[in-house]
């Protein structure tokens, strides 16, 4: 079984091979630059030339690149962006609009002499052409898991924010396993946009090959439960400090327990650990964390009877956070903890592709 695992983060895109007639050290590994990062640097190009810019191509991650957009705008330069491309900035295009971003069909406007780009975060192409010199093929795939952040396009003025905590409980009601927080192609809803543009675009390039997309958090928790240390404890909190959100689940023989995700720039170090410290006792409210700007959070029995909690499982870019605090474990699946993400991705496809129906 070959799976190409690809996580798509804010800073970084983390790529894992997977072969499992390999040991996980000897199949191909790579962390690049994000996309969103790639492209922010384009921008800032343009920006120093004084160009106006049309924006083509998928749905991708904002972060660096819908913040050079922005001061793009503040420097007196038109941005043109077609529909699919302006979801890139915000899932709810008037918004976009009421930045000065201009929303067009696929052409740019009328005597447009400006620089064109087009936007693609999964390019399985360009890598195929990269592994090409190292005799790797990615044309007998199994499959392609691609991990993303999306948090969807909610109905009227209802919070993104709660809507996203909303569908993960609702998954995870059918079934309480972090692998089924992963979605089939076909499976994904239509109000993730980022999601099925990621699933469109690993389709369009690998026609035949089966895609599955996850969302980056819950990948990154579901790879700590493959760290050695992590996989022997019966009741685990997962930790993602991530660039952008902090996400934490309670399992207990790999069943979910409990969620919560909140924002990682508003959370210092103490508080982060006093709102853990609440979370493993069954006391968080999810409604305070959304006042407090997070996303909120969930027990799947109401917080009672939370277990003892064997091993505080922490990953992600600053996990550092919680260095020395409440005997955090940073875990490292394979022996690589940014191969955190792709592993989880590949724990949930291959579960995805024994049990297609769900409820792995």
């Amino acid at each position: 079984m070959r799976i190409l695992a690809l996580d798509i983060g804010s800073g970084t895109e983390d790529i894992l091979l997977y072969d499992d007639s390999k040991t996980i050290e000897n199949c191909v590994k790579m962390v690049l630059p994000s996309p969103s990062l790639v492209y922010s640097r384009k921008v800032g190009c343009s920006t120093k030339l004084h160009m106006d810019l049309f924006i083509k191509g998928d749905t991708i991650g904002g972060g660096e690149f819908a913040k050079a957009l922005k001061r793009h705008l503040e420097r007196g330069f038109r941005v043109f962006m077609t529909e699919a491309a302006a979801y890139s900035i915000r899932n709810r295009l008037d918004e976009v609009r009421n930045m000065g971003f201009q929303v067009v069909p696929d052409d740019p406007p009328p005597n447009f002499k400006g620089e064109t780009f087009t936007i693609q975060e999964v390019n399985i192409s360009r890598l195929q052409t990269f592994l090409e010199e190292f005799e790797e093929d990615l044309s007998d795939l199994t499959a392609v898991a691609v991990a993303v952040q999306d948090h969807g396009i909610p109905e009227g003025e209802f919070s993104n924010r709660r809507f996203r905590m909303n569908t993960m409980m609702k998954r995870l009601m059918d079934s309480s396993r972090l692998e089924n927080l992963l979605y089939i192609d076909h499976e994904i809803p239509e109000r993730f946009v980022r999601m099925r543009s990621a699933a469109e675009a690993a389709r369009s390039q690998l026609p035949g090959t089966s895609v599955f997309v996850m969302d980056t958090s819950a990948a990154a928790i579901l790879g700590c439960l493959e760290d050695p240390k992590v996989k022997g404890a019966r009741t685990a909190l997962l930790v993602n400090v991530g660039n952008e959100h902090v996400t934490a689940a309670i399992t207990s023989r790999r069943k979910v327990l409990a969620v919560l995700e909140h924002h990682t720039s508003i959370l210092k170090a103490a508080r982060l650990e006093s709102l853990l410290q609440a979370f493993m006792k069954g006391m968080v409210d999810g409604e305070a964390v959304f006042e407090d700007g997070g996303h909120g959070a969930f027990y799947m029995h109401g917080g009672r009877d939370i277990p003892k909690i064997d091993v505080v499982a922490v990953t992600g870019p600053y996990r550092a956070k919680l260095k020395g605090r409440i005997d955090a474990y940073f875990a490292a699946p394979g022996g690589d903890m940014m191969m955190t993400g792709p592993i989880g991705l590949v724990r949930a496809a291959k579960a995805a592709r024994r049990n297609p129906s769900g409820g792995a």
